[in-house]
């Protein structure tokens, strides 16, 4: 197309002369090619960026394939394989350790918003009672009260009926003045009564309103039971050092660590596969963490009044421990068994 061709088909647009079929033609096609390059400029940009996740995913990947090389090459030394084992076995007592919390915190969060349910449910029956009653009682006043009014309304009309000759015309002109006025009281309290009742419909056809989330006070509750679960599973491995050589493996990697002669790697072994044993059968000691909660919540402080997770130092009292109230240790500084994970926000 050149310019000669553009300003012949001005002309005639011009002229007011109708395009031809090859110039509508022409435009369409100039059209879908806008359309499919802007189509190809955006394929090409999502290429861009798929190019871009493949390298960080391969630099990913060759990243991992040098840590396994390097894991290989460690543990295929017979000197560090004891070692290695005792540490996979740490990781995975507290692994158990952190599911058992979990499990735990699930359940009784579960537990917490049934109760919930369950009272907001029974406070809800209980006004929505009362609002029936009071509705109810409205209802038969206004019942009465338009029965009332219908039956002097009959009595006035069977009075009217039977006042006749002329020297009733004033009696017989007041009475149905009031007959007139009686009528409209009939039918506004006619009108209440309809109202009454559908009102009492919709009120009895309420639904009960959503549950949203657990309150405050509840998920305090339940994060104050889970440190209390915590303080429990911690007890159970303290005696043996397990909570911190498992704690350990967390922070440090396999070539970091170290745990004595074959012989002292073969009793830790030993004492791991009596503990994850224990965690998985072993029942939660409610009596305990019942106690161990009571004394959480003398104690527990808040930043502020949503917050639902206790400050560190609140839950954690020095003389406490020194009693046997308490860990020695600060759980949810030292975050054991992965306990922010768990806690309700």
């Amino acid at each position: 197309m050149n310019l000669r061709d553009d300003l012949h088909r001005l002309i005639q647009r011009l002229s007011g002369r109708r395009p031809s079929t090859e110039d509508e033609r022409m435009v369409a096609l100039f059209r879908n090619r806008a359309e499919l390059k802007k189509e190809l400029g955006a394929l090409d940009d999502d290429r861009h960026r798929l190019l871009d996740r493949l390298k960080l995913q391969e630099g990913a990947t060759m990243r991992v394939e040098e840590q396994l090389a390097t894991l290989e090459a460690y543990l295929g030394r017979p000197e560090e394989g004891r070692k290695s084992l005792v540490y996979f076995q740490l990781k995975g007592l507290w692994r158990t350790a952190s599911q058992r919390l979990e499990k735990f915190s699930g359940d009784l969060a579960q537990q917490q918003k049934d109760r919930e349910r369950r009272q907001q449910l029974a406070e809800f029956d209980r006004a929505k009672r009362a609002r029936l009653a009071d509705v109810d009682r409205e209802l038969v006043e206004a019942r009465v009260l338009a029965d009332q009014l219908q039956a002097e309304q009959k009595l006035a009309r069977q009075q009217l009926t039977s006042l006749g000759g002329f020297w009733n015309h004033f009696r017989r002109r007041r009475l149905e003045e009031a007959i007139a006025i009686r009528a409209g009281r009939v039918e506004a309290a006619l009108t209440v009564v309809t109202d009454l009742g559908d009102r009492r419909h919709e009120v009895e056809a309420e639904p009960p309103p959503a549950f949203e989330s657990l309150s405050v006070e509840g998920r305090r509750a339940v994060n104050l039971a889970v440190i209390a679960c915590a303080e429990w599973l911690y007890g159970r491995l303290a005696a043996d050092g397990l909570a911190d050589l498992a704690r350990q493996t967390t922070l440090r990697r396999v070539y970091e660590s170290n745990y004595g002669a074959p012989e002292q790697c073969e009793a830790l072994l030993a004492k791991v596969a009596v503990s994850v044993g224990e965690l998985e059968k072993q029942a939660v000691d409610l009596v305990d963490i019942k106690g161990r909660t009571d004394r959480l919540r003398r104690t527990a402080l808040y930043r502020d009044e949503s917050d639902a997770v206790p400050t560190q130092d609140s839950v954690h009292a020095p003389d406490a421990a020194a009693q046997g109230g308490a860990p020695a240790t600060n759980l949810l500084l030292e975050e054991y068994f992965e306990i922010y994970r768990v806690l309700l926000r």
